[in-house]
């Protein structure tokens, strides 16, 4: 055979090969993807199952993420000077009382306030007074709030009593076990809800996320009459290893409706969470 032609022959070969190999590639990384007709038949099954769903469908299904803690404690007397001042009564390690407020501590990580009077003054309701607040009661608490941000924020059917929830945020995702509730009244602060354990480090491995859409289907199916409002991706359900004395957990979906309900299902196994 002519060298010339054979050249050109292998040349030919090779073009030919790198097209099959790059269309083989290109199905393997469409495979992967999550099709704009499965989420269109998803919104069509929810609807035909009397679930209303008002937001984006998220798409991915990539690998699941592990996020690493350590243990935090609480500054008790920080927090108890800062809420209560002086003259309270301790009931217990953990309970602390003047009047009608009271602080109880649990697990080291973890506090409620609460108060059935009007000691703390808030003169408005608004989102940006009730933000101001909590920014200045951060700093006498020592509650690191540059590591929440706002999560929703409610009313009463009236327009009054809001709630704000703040969610732990670390490298971008959202940290659902990490929080600050408060809740207002119209004289002033009702309560607090606070639990934190400070995130160190975030590392995949190789396991894949089920697709928020088979969660829909095969769950959400069950509660008709319900309206999403929300679908987000974040770390929650805190484990501890004995071996390394570490804290750890997995990416979970939180499907929210418009009642302000939250459902959590664990993005590995699709279990239903606490």
């Amino acid at each position: 055979m002519d060298w010339k032609q054979a050249k050109t022959i292998l040349i030919w070969a090779f073009i030919v090969l790198n097209l099959v190999l790059a269309v083989i590639l290109y199905q393997n990384t469409k495979g992967g993807e999550i099709s704009r007709d499965t989420i269109i038949n998803t919104q069509k099954i929810l609807e035909q199952n009397n679930v209303h769903i008002e937001c984006p469908i998220p798409k991915y299904n990539g690998k699941d993420f592990i996020l690493q803690y350590e243990e935090t404690v609480l500054d008790k007397n920080k927090i108890i000077n800062g809420l209560l001042g002086d003259n309270y009564s301790k009931i217990s390690d953990n309970i602390y009382e003047k009047g009608t407020e009271k602080i109880v501590f649990n697990s080291g990580c973890y506090f409620e306030y609460s108060d059935s009077g009007s000691n703390k003054k808030i003169y408005s309701q608004s989102k940006s007074e009730v933000e101001i607040y909590l920014k200045e009661l951060a700093k006498k608490l020592g509650i690191p709030l540059d590591e929440f941000q706002l999560d929703s924020f409610s009313s009463s059917p009236s327009g009054e009593d809001p709630k704000a929830v703040y969610k732990g945020i670390y490298k971008n995702y959202t940290v659902f076990d990490n929080y600050i509730e408060v809740e207002i009244g119209k004289a002033g602060l009702k309560s607090i809800k606070y639990q934190y354990k400070k995130p160190l480090t975030i590392s995949s491995r190789d396991i894949k996320v089920i697709p928020v859409y088979q969660i829909l289907v095969t769950k959400m199916t069950g509660y008709p009459g319900i309206d999403i409002s929300d679908v987000d991706i974040g770390f929650k359900g805190i484990k501890g290893d004995k071996d390394t004395k570490t804290l750890y957990e997995g990416l979970s979906w939180r499907i929210t409706t418009n009642q302000g309900k939250e459902f959590y299902f664990n993005a590995t196994s699709g279990e239903l969470m606490e």
